[in-house]
């Protein structure tokens, strides 16, 4: 069966998405994880990688074409697989006409450019350096400064091509090292707002808190850093099995993009890895916001941790993302899809299987926070939803008298999802502070 690929929302508010660039024409061969193409909304540009190895078949949208959330775009066949019929209904929901091969080049230049390079600027890149996201991405994984790279797209824009020259020119510079990814999400130079997910989860996830933090006007000068933990999201593995470690690999980020001074918000898992890091690192954070925090009481919901990482269709997947929240209605078919792409990776259910099994063994968290959050001397706060079926509520009896509570009625795991206004004034509270 070959395999979809379906715009995705990165926005929990967005219906739609306009594809800005194609990195694949249809009949080019493609890799799992590579860049196969870009979307813009309205409040970011993202690049989207591909869901599986195979051949591109059947692209329904142009560079230029706004779609709907879920639309299946293209499909990715097997080499040898046979070409099935392209289901009607999908090309009624593109509206949208296949691409001529020239429109999708190996870094194509989109029609919308100042837009895009102005969105993308803005969003990820620190420096001032013009580049696209596949640019970003090869130096990001050789080590290497796009400074020090010589562009040759419009108004001197650095392409992917731009980058593999260079590295075969010099490949001295190339490191086999990786790191974890982080992305950008709002520029600022005053502190940085730092985001690390929770389990299963990556850091696109934040997208909706980011929107609700933008329209209360929290962000201003404070940038935004969300960083993928070990085998999450674009992260590699690397060692995802002790507490530290990971603190560790969160702490190089922050010294890497000079984020200090740093507000650590961290969800569930990444509660307790951001409240490792506020306790152990000699990096300079004000403040500490944890959600619906791992590490507080020992219960866990088990069978929702079991049944995410083995899940292996939607179908499946379905009901084990519903207990994150109360409100069901917001895991429709998009998060569904969204969440199954990201679960699909190569090996990272494996990864997660082998975390799941480190720090939630049988139901029960191997980790305790409680003395680490009563010794911290920064503003710390904790939130929680009244109707969390993942960490119970209960957990919050045991935190420390130093650690303020916020409760909220009628909300599950994901209040930055099903309050995201609500969190984002307790943010903004401790900006101020």
């Amino acid at each position: 069966m070959p395999t979809e690929v379906i715009l995705p929302r990165v926005d929990m508010d967005m219906t739609e998405g306009s594809i800005t660039a194609w990195y694949a024409s249809d009949g080019d061969a493609v890799k799992a994880g590579a860049p196969l193409f870009d979307i813009e909304t309205s409040k970011a540009t993202m690049e989207v990688e591909s869901p599986a190895s195979g051949i591109v078949r059947k692209i329904t949208a142009s560079v230029g074409d706004t779609v709907p959330v879920g639309t299946v775009i293209a499909w990715i066949y097997a080499s040898d697989e046979a070409v099935q019929a392209q289901p009607e209904e999908a090309l009624q929901a593109a509206g949208a006409r296949a691409p001529e091969p020239s429109a999708a080049v190996a870094d194509p230049q989109p029609a919308p450019v100042a837009r895009e390079l102005a969105v993308a600027d803005a969003v990820e890149m620190r420096a001032g350096t013009r580049a696209s996201p596949a640019a970003r991405k090869a130096a990001r994984e050789s080590r290497i400064e796009l400074t020090e790279v010589r562009g040759s797209g419009p108004h001197g824009r650095i392409v992917k091509n731009d980058v593999l020259s260079f590295l075969r020119h010099a490949p001295a510079a190339a490191d086999s090292s990786v790191r974890l990814n982080r992305i950008w999400l709002h520029e600022g130079n005053a502190a940085t707002i730092v985001l690390v997910h929770g389990f299963g989860a990556e850091s696109n996830s934040w997208r909706p808190l980011l929107h609700a933090m933008r329209e209360a006007g929290v962000l201003a000068d404070i940038g935004v850093l969300a960083i993928d933990l070990p085998g999450h999201g674009k992260s590699p593995d690397g060692d995802g099995l002790s507490l530290q470690s990971i603190a560790d690999a969160i702490e190089a980020v922050l010294r890497e993009e000079y984020a200090e001074p740093a507000h650590l918000v961290g969800h569930s898992f990444g509660g307790a890895v951001a409240a490792q890091l506020a306790a152990s690192s000699r990096f300079a954070v004000r403040s500490l916001t944890l959600i619906a925090p791992a590490g507080i009481g020992e219960s866990c919901n088990w069978a929702f941790i079991n049944g995410l990482t083995k899940a292996t269709d939607r179908a499946t997947l379905r009901p084990w993302l519903e207990e994150l929240v109360q409100d069901a209605s917001l895991i429709d078919e998009a998060f569904v899809a969204t969440a199954e792409q990201q679960l699909g990776r190569p090996g990272r259910r494996e990864t997660l299987q082998r975390m799941a099994a480190a720090f939630f063994r049988d139901g029960r968290l191997q980790i305790d926070l409680t003395p680490v959050l009563s010794d911290l001397r920064i503003p710390v706060r904790v939130i929680w939803g009244v109707a969390d079926r993942i960490l119970p509520i209960t957990h919050a009896e045991r935190l420390p008298r130093n650690v303020a509570q916020h409760r909220f009625a009628g909300v599950g795991h994901l209040p930055q999802v099903e309050a995201a206004e609500a969190v984002a004034r307790v943010i903004s509270e401790q900006l101020m502070r």
